[in-house]
């Protein structure tokens, strides 16, 4: 990672090695006109930089050669599949990245995506062992001798993803409650909720609009304080836990739309009211607020 770091470095800070590497480029007809850098911010765009260098290694080579500073690994084949491996690794970790970034993104839903990834690894660690490349065709381009290695990389990452996510897991019941509550045993669950969960289970009506209707909306409508009061309680409680990055990422957008350089007067105070409306997902009643006012007072 720090040689391909370093080369794109050298290559993309210097205005003039950056425009020859694009002539070079343009004259062997290459597939892309040019690299892509890495944010450490920005964490997926490290899958799209080791992608595209990969890609163009030889172009690269060809043009550190030209200005004196050789990059050896170039020319390594162990450290080709290396890189290889980093790219494939890096793009499956990307796209699960993109989906734990979604909109409305429920604890359940999260888990569900991370326990999907970590049964993946298991199967890429198994067939890694084997020689097996089907899941890494970047890798498989470099035909490696051995690939036990990167079943070890595999292996470190799963152990990784359970320390990491051990406290998600440990709600894994009050989870499967909430999500799936008409395919829990009602021997399983805590003694308070087992006459709400037949209840609910017994209920074919209920169970066909689950089946229609998103979680949210089912818990809503027909999970009501008056018929199920403990598994409501249940239900808010873990529809509170939610992923919070795509509400990140959209306050930082609008925050950046908001105070431009022409509203350099724009105070912290009244920033801070435009955002509140703008993030918040109730509707602001702009006609009612309006006629509470009083625009013309007597003196």
């Amino acid at each position: 990672m720090t040689t391909v770091v370093s080369t794109i470095n050298f290559i993309k800070s210097r205005g003039l090695n950056s425009r020859q590497f694009k002539e070079l480029l343009s004259d062997l007809e290459s597939e892309y006109g040019d690299l892509v850098y890495h944010c450490e911010v920005r964490w997926l765009s490290r899958a799209d930089m080791l992608e595209r260098f990969y890609k163009l290694r030889e172009e690269v080579k060809q043009f550190m050669e030209i200005k004196g500073k050789p990059v050896v690994e170039l020319s390594d084949d162990k450290w080709l599949c290396d890189l290889a491996f980093m790219v494939d690794i890096t793009k499956h970790l990307s796209e699960l990245n993109v989906k734990l970034q979604g909109l409305n993104q429920l604890l359940s839903s999260l888990l569900s995506h991370v326990k999907s990834f970590e049964a993946k690894l298991k199967l890429w660690q198994s067939q890694l062992e084997k020689s097996c490349t089907v899941h890494f065709p970047t890798l498989q381009e470099q035909k490696p001798a051995m690939t036990t290695e990167y079943a070890g990389e595999c292996a470190k990452l799963l152990q990784a993803f359970g320390e990491r996510f051990q406290d998600i897991k440990s709600k894994q019941n009050e989870l499967k409650i909430f999500a799936v509550p008409f395919n829990v045993e009602p021997s399983e669950v805590p003694d308070n909720l087992q006459h709400e969960i037949i209840e609910l289970q017994s209920n074919d009506e209920l169970k066909a609009k689950y089946n229609n209707l998103p979680l949210l909306e089912f818990c809503k409508l027909y999970v009501r304080s008056e018929d199920f009061p403990i598994l409501r309680r249940h239900a808010l409680k873990l529809a509170s836990l939610f992923g919070t990055t795509y509400c990140c990422e959209q306050f930082f957008s609008k925050l950046t739309l908001a105070k431009t350089r022409f509203r350099s007067r724009l105070t912290d105070s009244n920033l801070e009211n435009q955002l509140r409306v703008a993030s918040s997902s109730l509707p602001s009643d702009i006609k009612c607020l309006a006629k509470e006012k009083q625009f013309q007072p007597s003196h």
